[in-house]
Formats: structure tokens, sequence, C-alpha cells
């Protein structure tokens, strides 16, 4: 399988907050119909796009909220990595 297998895997400059959580909730509905390693690194990219971005989420306690969930998308992705 393709690593960019959908093209709402790439995140762009241009890109806007909200599209970028938009397409975050599509890849993890996808994951739940199809659980593959680059749909879980997926999520953990678009995750840190959102993280990366200061004045979007100023509250504390959301981004550390976030970063857990990105290391939970992590742990999905190696072990999807380890059952191919």
């Amino acid at each position: 399988m393709s690593p960019t297998p959908y093209p709402f895997f790439v995140i762009s400059k241009k890109d806007t907050p909200e599209q970028i959580i938009l397409r975050t909730k599509m890849l993890i509905r996808l994951y739940l119909k199809d659980k593959n390693q680059f749909i879980a690194e997926a999520v953990v990219d678009h995750i840190n796009a959102i993280l990366s971005l200061p004045k979007f989420i100023v509250d504390i306690q959301q981004r550390c909220a976030l970063r857990r969930l990105a290391a939970h998308w992590r742990c999905l992705a190696w072990i999807e990595s380890e059952e191919m």
C-alpha cells in the first residue's frame, strides 16, 4: 500500500485549522474501517499540525490532551506496522 493512498493525507500550508480538524476526524473514521499504519501516522501528523499553531489552542490542558492523543495514535501506527 502506498504511504499516501488518499489525497487528504497531505497537509498544506494553506489549510486552515478547521480544515485540519475536519480531515483528522475523517482519518479517524477511515481508520475504524481500515486499520493500517499509514492512516494512524496521518492522524499523528494532523494532530501535530494542529499543535504547531500556537494561537489556535491556548489552553494548556487541551494542548496536553492533544499530545497524549498523538502519542496514542503513534502507538497504534507502531502496532499496525508490526502486524504487516
